[in-house]
């Protein structure tokens, strides 16, 4: 039987007991690290995730008893904590979502429980990833409560026990969001901590400096590049902010496998399975203004409105000011987030159109005037030819193109049989009332209420979009999953990978 990876992840953002201040994305955060082995292939049945609320004492300690019940000695544990860590009578503790201040010592879950649970499965493999430094307890005036040396909740987290637990075995490494004394900052830029935004960027393969030459993100690979990454983000996001150094205890003389993407699955694809192959997978979006707004218009000797090659032409060169100061935008953002080279990109700017081409997708602009209304113009942007198609994970592109990108837009490589999907449709009621077509069946419009994702049918072209305000983020998640709804109504799209 091949060995499975079993997760165990608890984020505590909000506590009972009001005076232990919120972990800020400390839930976004682990859905974010689980998302990402999952989409790695981890199978979600072996994840157990306890978000706050969940996250009582017996909770944390009858979940973890369940999930190490299963894990096999050739199977690899994983365990992610996200949440208020401590240092009481001596000993390292993590709290839960009914820790109590007065009662501190009865309300927490002393670090060496859990590695001592962890110590009888004796399993191939563990990875434990901590996030437990963070100011934690406070007044009203924002003042830190004193309640006491033994039961006072610091914002450090010794971690000698962890070093001992990674001493008895090569295959055991544990990483720390932070040195003693030091804080874990969160981000609202990226709406993660920052140490775990860097995780998770590692783990889905967004991380060039993580991979090595093989597909792997090594124990080792994965440290340097934490302990180079965290401070940068730190440095450009948040202004005056304290060091941040991450820990990774665990052998250095044999290195062990995080992420093997070369045989992973699952990433997040903008493509299903079945029939039609997908040729070309884009992101895509127009800005509409009116011609006479843009920096090259001068008033033409005739109004518009004929839709000729002149006046098309006089829309494109009165726009390409708009196109170049775009472009250039877009470049500047690419160069400052995704750390690319001069080499790495190349830059074109012909009149109204420009290309940008990167190491990991393109980029293509362009403006036109607009075919329904000669008084006004479009200006497109395209993202396509995905070369790493994790990267629309990577909260920076999201945070880029959200801006400009409203469609996911499938190119298949025969054209859809619009009928025989129209007649599915029809035949399932939730959905058939929500299904506008032409009376000849060139193309279809179908609404899905359940993730607001307007889905429109013509020729070999799909094209999926939000009926509400664009979110890049929100898009893409409620594509999945409005693929997922109609796969399971046995709904066939007539899709799948060329991959």
């Amino acid at each position: 039987m091949r060995p499975r990876t079993y997760i165990f992840a608890v984020a505590i953002e909000d506590y009972q007991f009001k005076p232990i201040q919120p972990v800020v994305y400390a839930e976004q955060d682990l859905q974010g690290f689980v998302g990402a082995w999952e989409k790695m292939g981890v199978d979600p049945a072996d994840c157990v995730s306890l978000l706050s609320d969940q996250a009582t004492l017996a909770g944390i300690r009858s979940s973890l008893h369940g999930l190490l019940a299963k894990v096999g000695p050739e199977d690899r544990f994983v365990l992610f904590y996200a949440g208020h860590g401590a240092l009481i009578g001596g000993v390292s503790v993590l709290t839960a979502f009914d820790t109590q201040i007065e009662t501190a010592q009865k309300s927490v879950v002393p670090l060496i429980e859990l590695l001592n649970l962890i110590r009888e499965v004796n399993c191939d493999s563990v990875l434990l990833f901590i996030d437990a430094s963070h100011n934690s307890v406070s007044s009203p005036s924002g003042l830190e409560t004193q309640v006491g040396l033994e039961t006072q909740l610091e914002n450090h987290f010794p971690c000698d026990e962890l070093k001992d637990f990674c001493k008895e075995s090569a295959s055991r490494f544990a990483f720390v969001s932070c040195k003693l004394n030091e804080v874990s900052h969160p981000s609202r830029t990226l709406d993660h901590g920052i140490w775990t935004h860097c995780l998770i960027q590692a783990i889905l393969g967004n991380a060039k400096e993580a991979v090595g030459k093989d597909g792997r993100v090594t124990t080792t690979a994965l440290q340097g590049y934490l302990l180079a990454e965290v401070p940068r983000i730190l440095r450009v996001t948040i202004a005056g902010a304290k060091k941040q150094t991450p820990v990774m205890y665990g052998s250095k003389a044999k290195e062990c496998v995080v992420v093997d993407l070369a045989s992973s699955a699952g990433t997040t694809q903008l493509t299903v399975s079945a029939s039609n192959p997908i040729i070309e997978s884009c992101l895509t979006g127009e800005v509409r203004g009116r011609v006479r707004e843009l920096g090259g218009y001068s008033k033409p000797k005739s109004p518009l409105g004929n839709h000729n090659d002149w006046e098309r032409d006089f829309v494109e060169k009165a726009g390409a000011a708009e196109v170049t100061t775009l472009a250039t935008e877009i470049f500047e953002q690419l160069r400052e987030v995704f750390r690319y080279k001069r080499k790495d990109l190349s830059f074109t700017n012909v009149a109204s159109t420009a290309s940008i081409k990167g190491p990991d997708f393109d980029v293509n602009l362009s403006l036109s005037q607009d075919p329904e209304d000669a008084d006004l113009y479009l200006l497109t942007t395209e993202v396509r030819s995905f070369r790493n198609p994790t990267v629309i994970d990577d909260p920076n592109f999201l945070a880029i193109f959200t801006k400009y990108c409203r469609r996911v837009v499938f190119e298949l490589e025969t054209n859809l049989d619009l009928e025989s999907k129209i007649d599915d449709i029809e035949e399932i009621d939730t959905l058939a009332k929500h299904l506008d077509y032409d009376p000849e069946c060139t193309e279809f419009t179908l609404r899905l209420p359940s993730s607001g994702i307007v889905i429109y049918a013509s020729g070999n072209q799909m094209v999926f979009s939000l009926d509400s305000v664009g979110d890049l983020r929100l898009l893409l998640g409620n594509t999945q999953k409005a693929f997922a709804q109609l796969a399971g109504d046995s709904i066939n799209l007539g899709l799948r990978s060329n991959r």
